[in-house]
């Protein structure tokens, strides 16, 4: 972004502030207020969670600078990027240990604290504080852990990453069993050190979505979940959707880029539908789990956007259960 573009986002300009209270959180999530449970409250009470709506030229350096990025050399996603993966997750590693085995140190680089441009209810915001994508996620975990995960004897993270999310589920629910998988064996190196220093039912094992091990096993009743990991099949979900249908879970939650949900008659959509194709991110996963709902071998239970980063609707709530025969 030039220098301009960015002077021109930073002036605020003609504005609305608003924030992601209990009202506003029960709005994204599509429930009434009274229904969150109270781990969220608490979390929501205690978050900064104010932002201000960008406006005039605000607005319009955010979205040529995302016009911009279309043109630039972006990473595509997918197998090739395992070792950027591999050096990622080593390097959070190694702030864990320096940190004291912290888990507040587990969280990965692209939601450390930074006042960034998000997306959020069809406006570019600017949150008030560096922490707000980390107390959405936060949130966003113990939702899911209260409610689509309340009744599972134990979670199976796809994907998993550094662990992160895990960690959140088994300091709330410790009498469970947690099971990261990812491709990068860095993951399984942090799971492991991490159930030793927090004392949590960590377990790690390497996975490779786009090519399915037909040796695991998943405990009955369990539920499956990712994190922006699915994002990295692209159109090439098939083998592990086929995997997952086989195994049977009781649910499925997704936090993910949900192609399908770009409206690209509109600038503010189309701009991240395209970059999103440019990225080579997750697209056709919704189209497929309809028509196997359609044929009564799926069942959808959410399907929400929730909170993007800049270029990006990253946070899509996608939850279902296999159900019927096959």
């Amino acid at each position: 972004m030039s220098g301009l573009a960015r002077e021109r986002e930073d002036v605020a300009g003609p504005a609305a502030a608003g924030a992601l209270d209990a009202a506003g959180f029960a709005r994204l999530l599509g429930v009434a207020p009274a229904a969150l449970p109270a781990p969220c409250a608490a979390l929501i009470a205690r978050a900064d969670l104010r932002y201000d709506v960008l406006a005039g030229a605000a607005r319009d350096a955010v979205l040529l600078d995302a016009l911009r990025a279309l043109d630039g050399d972006l990473a595509v996603a997918g197998r090739g990027r395992i070792g950027a993966w591999e050096d990622g997750w080593s390097d959070v590693l190694a702030r864990f240990e320096a940190a004291g085995c912290r888990p507040e140190a587990l969280w990965p680089h692209y939601l450390l604290p930074k006042r960034r441009v998000v997306r959020l209810e069809g406006e570019y915001v600017r949150p008030r504080a560096a922490t707000f994508e980390q107390d959405f996620v936060r949130v966003m975990q113990a939702w899911l852990a209260t409610t689509f995960l309340a009744d599972v004897p134990a979670v199976y993270e796809f994907g998993c990453g550094p662990g992160h999310n895990l960690v959140a589920f088994a300091r709330l629910r410790p009498d469970r069993r947690y099971v990261g998988l990812d491709w990068a064996t860095a993951s399984q190196r942090i799971l492991a050190r991490a159930g030793a220093a927090l004392g949590l039912p960590l377990e790690g094992r390497r996975f490779d979505m786009t090519a399915p091990d037909p040796e695991l096993r998943l405990e009955p009743g369990a539920g499956v979940v990712t994190f922006g990991a699915l994002e990295q099949l692209g159109t090439g979900f098939e083998p592990f959707l086929d995997f997952v249908r086989a195994a049977r879970p009781a649910v499925c939650v997704h936090l993910e880029p949900v192609h399908e949900l770009y409206d690209t008659d509109v600038l503010f959509d189309w701009v991240a539908a395209r970059y999103a194709e440019r990225r080579g991110y997750l697209r056709g996963y919704l189209t497929r789990l309809r028509a196997l709902a359609a044929e009564g071998r799926a069942e959808i239970l959410h399907c929400r956007k929730h909170l993007g980063s800049r270029y990006h609707d990253g946070w899509v709530g996608l939850v279902w259960r296999p159900c019927g025969g096959g």
